[in-house]
């Protein structure tokens, strides 16, 4: 829309430019072709005024020259060659596209013009005698007249085609007026226009804002929502992951321990050469017994509520170096003053999900822990020399589960700061800074969808 709009503009302004440009550029043509005509007219003028002169100065020097045949030829040339440039200069006259090739002033002068040279070229034939007899009475009467008529007649035509100049002028700056109006015009309508589409595509690009922003909110209110949903689900995984630690510790535990009792009772009574059986299901039972407590620990340490944060990530890092086979380095300070208790949970289940990415994606061979207590929050590093990785594309990387995403998620409910450092082939390095203090509470209630979801979450995944 904003495209078609300026588009649109601008190609009406480019049409009243074009229009404006090819209006004067036919108006320097008619002034040229004006200028050029009255010119020509100007210079016939000129050569028709001065050959007539030129022949009534050289009859003069014919009735005053007493020459002989010769000298009667050569005026003879003379003068038919002024004739000749009158007649050339007449021809021009009429060959003008002004009105004066028409007019009657110009057929006059022509009779005057042919009259005049008809009148002096026989009296170059005179006898010499005859002519000085004559003299003045030729000049008086015929030579004289004739050249002043023609002037007279060459003077009118020149006022007239001065007039006709200052026509053409007037035309001209009258042209040069219709084209401004025309310019006016066809710009005031390119403006009109651009205005018209220039508040049509405002309008338009107004509501898409409007609508954006609407759409925003909306995103931001979603967002907000799903980050409270997510941090309700996050407690109420950890809740459901203490209920069953707890009830795997004291349910199970205390029925796998009262049947490996039932059984050493029962050994008692059994010979040895029979008890064979009763041997092995009380290894079985202590086994399960064995898996049930590391499970129990696993889902939520007892020890993190009473031994705190060091000592239980001090016991699982040794575990998961026992398990894994990655040499882990666990460096702590400050911790003898301990944070809040979601703070500490919230760390220890970044370090479980960091420590699983590793055993999974890393491929490292070593890992360090760094946990510090500061004067108002908590810091923890996990880093690896692993094969790293893109930070853009983790969420590629782990496809299926929460990953990095569930730590920042944590972290962000906890409202603490998460940052992540790597590169291919450079390692991993995950930095968090947590509040001491407990974080603000969640929202009193949540909405019918939140406790569905946390429902669904507890009873389908532990």
């Amino acid at each position: 829309m904003l495209f078609a709009g300026f588009g649109l503009t601008i190609v009406l302004w480019l049409a009243a430019g074009v229009d404006l440009a090819f209006r004067y550029q036919t108006l320097g043509r008619e002034v040229s072709a004006m200028t050029d005509r009255f010119l020509a007219s100007e210079q016939a003028l000129a050569d028709l005024k001065t050959s007539v002169l030129l022949g009534a100065i050289d009859w003069r020097d014919v009735l005053l020259d007493s020459g002989g045949p010769e000298r009667a030829e050569f005026y003879l040339a003379q003068l038919r060659r002024y004739e000749q440039v009158c007649a050339a200069s007449l021809e021009e006259l009429e060959r003008s596209g002004d009105p004066l090739g028409g007019s009657d002033s110009l057929a006059a002068l022509t009779r005057e013009v042919n009259d005049y040279w008809a009148s002096v070229l026989p009296l170059i034939t005179l006898p010499p005698a005859l002519r000085a007899t004559d003299l003045r009475r030729l000049l008086s009467e015929r030579i004289i007249p004739r050249r002043e008529s023609v002037f007279r007649i060459v003077a009118h035509v020149q006022s007239l085609n001065r007039s006709h100049l200052q026509q053409q002028q007037r035309r001209e700056v009258d042209m040069y007026g219709r084209a401004r109006n025309r310019f006016l015009v066809t710009g005031g309508a390119a403006l009109l226009l651009s205005l018209i589409v220039g508040a049509f595509v405002s309008g338009h690009v107004s509501r898409l804002e409007r609508r954006l922003r609407a759409e925003l909110a909306a995103n931001a209110l979603n967002a907000s929502q799903l980050h409270r949903l997510s941090a309700r689900l996050v407690r109420a995984q950890e809740d459901e992951r203490r209920l069953i630690s707890r009830e795997l510790h004291d349910e199970v535990g205390q029925a796998l321990t009262a049947v490996k009792m039932q059984l050493a009772l029962a050994r008692r009574s059994v010979p040895d050469a029979q008890a064979g059986a009763i041997d092995e299901a009380r290894a079985v039972a202590d086994a399960a017994l064995q898996s049930t407590r590391q499970l129990s620990r696993l889902l939520h340490p007892p020890m993190l509520d009473d031994a705190g944060l060091a000592a239980t990530l001090d016991w699982y890092l040794k575990g998961f170096s026992d398990r894994t086979g990655v040499p882990v380095e666990f460096v702590h300070s400050g911790m003898e003053e301990r944070p809040a208790a979601e703070v500490e949970t919230c760390l220890f289940r970044v370090v479980q999900e960091a420590t699983t990415n590793i055993a999974r994606h890393a491929a490292a061979t070593s890992c360090r822990v760094y946990l510090q207590r500061l004067p108002a929050s908590v810091a923890l590093t996990v880093e690896d020399n692993g094969a790293g990785f893109e930070p853009g594309t983790a969420q590629r990387h782990q496809p299926e589960g929460v990953g990095l995403l569930g730590i920042e998620e944590r972290v962000t409910d906890a409202r603490g700061t998460f940052r992540i450092d790597s590169a291919p082939g450079r390692g991993t390095r995950i930095t968090i800074e947590l509040p001491a203090g407990a974080p603000p509470p969640g929202p009193a209630s949540a909405s019918p969808t939140e406790d569905a979801v946390g429902e669904a979450d507890s009873g389908g995944r532990p």
